[in-house]
């Protein structure tokens, strides 16, 4: 059927409708034949859109893209606020006083002092003789109590030593140097037994 059918013009009549073999049949006319006066229009047009329409269309858009960018601007400060970047600040820590080592007290100094009641025994440590015996007499001037009096077991000291076992009686033992004129005091159990000082004079005494 041609689109330039109008009003105006006559239109050629449908083909009658055919059956499942292509054949054409012919049925009753009834009500739905009859087509009413302006229904048989075809080809019809939209009239143009005006101005006011396109600028409606075209402010509508423009105010959606700045609702969206409000939009994402808020979520964008929302999730800023939530996760901050900034880094965040160490937790102070009260610093604990040190402690203040332990002052060592410098040990009291051993005054010297004669003990008549300790054991001392004096021995030759030269091959001089008679220097044991001469300096026996001398402590025992000087108020000690000389128990013995022999030979070292060697005779090749050069100094004189004053051995003492326990050193509670270093006081004693720094007496006895005193008392000798040289000599160094040594804490030695090895030479000295409990209760006794021995005194070894060696070639700087036996002269």
């Amino acid at each position: 059927m041609s689109a330039s059918c109008g009003a105006s013009s006559a239109c050629p009549a449908p083909l009658p409708p055919q059956d499942g073999f292509g054949r054409h049949v012919n049925y009753p006319k009834d009500r739905f034949d009859d087509i009413p006066p302006g229904l048989d229009r075809r080809g019809a047009h939209r009239a143009p859109r005006t101005r006011l329409a396109k600028l409606a269309s075209w402010l509508w858009g423009l105010l959606a893209v700045v609702v969206i960018v409000a939009v994402a601007a808020v979520a964008m400060q929302i999730i800023n606020g939530a996760v901050s970047f900034s880094p965040s600040a160490e937790p102070e820590t009260s610093e604990t006083p040190a402690e203040a080592a332990p002052v060592e007290e410098a040990p009291a100094e051993v005054v010297p002092q004669l003990d008549p009641n300790v054991a001392v025994r004096v021995l030759n440590g030269t091959e001089l003789a008679g220097v044991a015996g001469g300096t026996t007499t001398e402590l025992a001037a000087a108020g000690w109590n000389v128990t013995e009096t022999a030979d070292a077991p060697t005779s090749d000291y050069a100094t004189t030593t004053v051995s003492y076992n326990d050193p509670a009686q270093e006081a004693a033992a720094l007496a006895l140097v005193q008392s000798l004129g040289g000599g160094t005091a040594v804490l030695d159990p090895n030479v000295a037994a409990a209760g006794t000082i021995v005194v070894i004079v060696g070639l700087d005494l036996a002269g």
